[in-house]
């Protein structure tokens, strides 16, 4: 059980380095730009856990592939994407402040995300055809089944145009982006593959309504700082449970199993443990100053790297991209599964983000 050291190393990873503030004082950079991209570097690094752990643990496996100790990751990573997606509608909304940030929107916002989205939607799809794996419509889906993620994220960035570009009344423009928000997460319910497709999106238009007002917003948050630390974290884990382990639940209360009442809680349940995770890091943010220089160098590839890493987790688990396809190379143990995806995952995204960030100066 060797890969059970990758605990105690994720906790260094986050702590070292980290301040923590004494008695009265309080961590005032914790939604700066410099201190949520340190965290979102290792949450981006917890997400590929949690894509191995599917790999390796989950319990929808065949048992015959199930090989035991990344198990806290199966289910834990729409909690950190919900986290990406705060800063992301926090940062926004903070940015469209400054004169000019809509001026060349799209071309400045989506772009970096679409280019690529591309190349490594290329290299799934052309290493698919070398394995004659049949592709059924829509290509991207079925070759990329990560990708979910970018229409949601491009999604949010054309309604938060309309919010507070195109509409010109103040009061209008948060009820805008949450009606967009709550048409996306319907049309999920209703035909997306699961739950991962929506369970987070709603925090972008949170952050995005926390950065109306931070200020006052923070001060909130320092009234009876340690009962809501306590309230928001057995919120947090309350809703995870409910959302994730209801089959288990209905076991352990010797209840029958019901899909349909699962269906209709598992969503919101969710929903709700991605919200009050965000809040407990903002509140633990605020006594806890983090940043050393591994997270942050991370945070400045988050994207490259969250599209990267699948290749990894589908080139070496039990079958390639789908169950049923032969596997390219399976690594059968799970601590030299999870090495062969970050060794050169890590290299590779970061290459490519300066690759990018070159092509974009010459232009």
């Amino acid at each position: 059980m060797l890969q059970l050291i990758f605990y105690p190393a994720l906790i260094i990873l986050l702590f070292a380095g980290a301040k923590i503030m004494k008695k009265g004082e309080w961590n005032e950079d914790v939604l700066s730009f410099e201190h949520t991209k340190a965290f979102l570097g290792f949450a981006s690094i917890v997400i590929i856990f949690h894509h191995a752990s599917q790999k390796t643990c989950a319990d929808w496996l065949d048992p015959h592939y199930i090989r035991h100790g990344l198990d806290l990751f199966v289910y834990a990573g729409y909690l950190y994407v919900a986290a990406f997606l705060f800063c992301s509608g926090y940062g926004m909304r903070t940015a469209s402040r400054k004169e000019g940030f809509f001026k060349g929107y799209f071309r400045k916002r989506m772009l970096p995300i679409i280019i690529p989205t591309i190349l490594i939607w290329l290299v799934f799809f052309i290493t698919e055809r070398a394995r004659g794996v049949k592709v059924a419509p829509p290509l991207w889906i079925n070759v990329y089944d990560y990708i979910w993620f970018i229409p949601a994220i491009l999604y949010m960035y054309v309604w938060f145009y309309l919010s507070f570009h195109v509409m010109k009344n103040e009061k209008l423009r948060m009820p805008l982006l949450w009606t967009g928000v709550i048409l996306y997460i319907i049309f999920c319910f209703f035909f997306s593959p699961g739950t991962w497709w929506y369970n987070t999106v709603h925090l972008f238009a949170v952050g995005a309504g926390f950065a109306g007002n931070s200020e006052r917003r923070l001060q909130r948050l320092k009234s009876r700082y340690p009962l809501k630390v306590i309230l928001f974290i057995l919120l947090t884990l309350i809703f995870f449970v409910a959302g994730n382990y209801y089959p288990m639940l209905t076991f352990i209360l010797h209840k029958q199993y019901n899909g349909m009442i699962h269906r209709l809680l598992e969503g919101p349940c969710q929903m709700i443990s991605a919200y009050t995770f965000v809040i407990s890091l903002i509140l633990l943010g605020l006594k806890i100053h983090i940043g050393n220089r591994l997270i942050k160098t991370l945070g400045t590839f988050t994207l490259e790297l969250y599209l990267l890493h699948p290749y990894f987790v589908q080139l070496f688990a039990f079958a390639f991209i789908n169950v049923g396809n032969r596997p390219v190379f399976y690594i059968k143990d799970p601590f030299l599964y999870v090495l062969a995806i970050i060794i050169p995952s890590i290299p590779l995204a970061y290459f490519e983000k300066k690759l990018i960030t070159h092509f974009k100066k010459i232009e």
